[in-house]
């Protein structure tokens, strides 16, 4: 439940603080006095859209901050535990704060979150209803779900089935359909990538194989020049025609030098060093002779290298990539022509799988559709009940199962094969109709009232906020609504702006917002009303005057008694 909460340069606040108990809390005050400002600044705690319009004039930020004690939320306790923020104990604190420059900052427990965890959390602790909600009820998309939230917990698990059953099978679909847009496709695709294997097959290239060729191609372009001079070096060196080689001549400088090596050393040494270098130009001759063999210049295989890189440059320009991306573009196109091979049986088995998928979900539904269905009968007699005593005594409340138009299939949906849309018939001998044809203004207010009425023994949010949803309303009927959110209040903190004495009279709290001028601004103040103070504040409410003052008062604190004896007498019913 709410604890206390501060308001900061918001509107006409400059700065107030409201501490909140168990129980109805009513906000009443002249209109235009600062009421919606109050439910603006929750609102804004909330996490609802931040307009810089709320911010005070001639100041450049505002804020919001609420203490919560979240004891009987277990829902905003796990939230926590996911986000490591820690509690103090039950107590939680929230604050939002804007700026005029557009700085929008959210705490929580003190720590800075996203303002999409702060609606998520306190979407488990406060619900604020008004006229926009009222206006809700018309649009019947939202019907199925104002009956969901009466189911037992049984229900909401079956209803997680559904929801798995469906995401299983929308995925199933997807692939499916993917797969039959592929084949309708096929036949042209085969033979599209039939004629690319052919190419490629044909052509076999190799990776690397381009590279490899163009340096060959680059050898053979000086290879003239290459075989000139390897062979000069080898006729150098082996000789050739006439002409000693120089192997030769060392060999026969080394002879020369042996047949004096006796008489000095040195003519030993040079004999040997003249010997040691014949043998060095013999292999050095031996290698140039390979060289020759090896690099020597082949026209025909110079041609041939041409021709491969001229096919290899084509196939790079009309597939838009080189070489080596062509070979593995190659195997993949196998990969993807193998697998069109096989899209009979990949359809088959897709269509199976779609339509286990299918049936699993049906299956889900149907179960789901029975028990919606028995929810739908308590519901629709408890609503009635609701009603009577809210004044609507034969108003008949019905959950129409809506079918779809002759020739339209029901589509899965997350929530199951349903449609359900209220209708009622006020009038005895009318028959029920949608609520947008039926329902006034005033008889929304009590259709959400019912609601909220039926559903607040099965828990829920514990902080309920109704902002004047007594508009329609009066006389009786005011009572009955006054006692209908006072038994709201028995399970759910409730807070209330009104008008009306009946509701003002319930109130287990009840705050006066009244607007003043202090020294040149005007300023919006809340002050927490006594005995006295209400009286005197259910009086102003049933417009008393001057002159019936004396009456007035006497007719507000009977009021004010009634409203007390009914609330004890329910406590002891409890």
């Amino acid at each position: 439940m709410l604890v206390s909460m501060t308001v900061r340069n918001i509107a006409l606040i400059e700065q107030l603080e409201i501490q909140f108990n168990k129980g109805m809390h009513v906000l009443s005050g002249e209109t235009g006095a600062g009421k919606s400002i109050i439910v603006d600044s929750i609102n804004l705690m909330l996490g609802e859209r931040a307009d810089r319009g709320l911010i005070r004039s001639g100041c450049d930020k505002a804020s919001v901050e609420a203490f919560i004690d979240i004891a009987d939320c277990p829902a905003a306790s796990e939230l926590l535990k996911e986000q490591e923020l820690e509690a103090d104990g039950s107590m939680i604190s929230i604050q939002r704060e804007i700026s005029t420059n557009g700085r929008n900052v959210c705490r929580v427990c003190g720590a800075i979150v996203p303002l999409a965890f702060l609606r998520s959390l306190t979407q488990h602790l406060v619900d604020i209803h008004g006229q926009h909600e009222h206006q809700s009820l018309l649009d019947n998309q939202n019907h199925m779900g104002f009956l969901d939230s009466f189911g037992e917990e049984s229900f909401h698990e079956r209803l997680t089935e559904v929801g798995k059953a469906y995401h299983a099978w929308r995925e199933s679909s997807s692939r499916f359909s993917a797969l039959r847009k592929e084949n309708a496709q096929r036949t042209e695709r085969q033979a599209y990538l039939e004629s690319r294997v052919k190419e490629l097959d044909a052509a076999a290239l190799e990776m690397g194989e381009a590279e490899s060729l163009a340096a060959e191609k680059k050898r053979f372009a000086s290879a003239e020049r290459v075989d000139r001079s390897l062979r000069n070096a080898y006729e150098e060196i082996s000789g050739s025609g006439r002409e000693k080689s120089a192997a030769a001549k060392l060999r026969d400088a080394a002879d020369a030098l042996r047949l004096i090596e006796e008489l000095d050393p040195k003519y030993k040494a040079l004999a040997e060093r003249l010997s040691t270098a014949y043998y060095e130009v013999e292999e050095m001759g031996i290698e140039l002779r390979d060289s020759l063999e090896s690099e020597s210049f082949d026209p025909e295989r110079s041609e041939a290298v041409q021709d491969r890189l001229d096919q290899i440059r084509r196939l790079e320009r009309r597939y838009g990539m080189n070489a080596d991306e062509l070979v593995s573009h190659h195997e993949e196109i196998k990969d993807e022509l193998m697998r069109l091979e096989g899209m009979e049986e990949r359809l088959k088995h897709a269509e199976t799988d779609f339509k286990q998928k299918l049936q699993a979900y049906r299956a889900q539904a149907a179960l789901l559709t029975e028990e919606r269905k028995r929810i739908a009968e308590r519901f629709e007699a408890t609503m009635e009940n609701e009603l009577k005593d809210l004044g609507m005594l034969s108003t008949r409340f019905s959950c129409v199962f809506e079918q779809p138009e002759p020739g339209q299939k029901k589509v899965p949906t997350p929530l199951g094969d349903d449609h359900v849309c209220f209708y009622i018939a006020p009038n005895p001998g009318e028959p029920p109709k949608p609520l947008d044809k039926t329902a006034s203004g005033g008889e929304l207010s009590r259709l959400m009232l019912a609601m909220k009425a039926a559903g607040a023994a099965h828990g829920g949010i514990p902080c309920m906020i109704f902002d004047e949803i007594d508009t329609g309303i009066s006389g009786h009927i005011a009572g009955v609504v006054a006692e209908k959110m006072a038994s709201i209040a028995r399970y759910h903190q409730v807070l209330c702006v009104t008008h009306l004495a009946q509701i003002a009279a319930m109130a287990d709290t009840q705050y006066f917002v009244k607007k003043q001028v202090v020294g040149e601004r005007t300023q919006t103040s809340l002050t927490t009303l006594d005995e006295e103070g209400r009286i005197k504040e259910i009086a102003r409410l049933i417009g008393v005057t001057q002159n019936d003052q004396e009456s007035g008062i006497a007719h507000a604190r009977a009021i004010l008694q009634s409203a007390e004896k009914w609330k004890k007498k329910q406590r002891l019913n409890m």
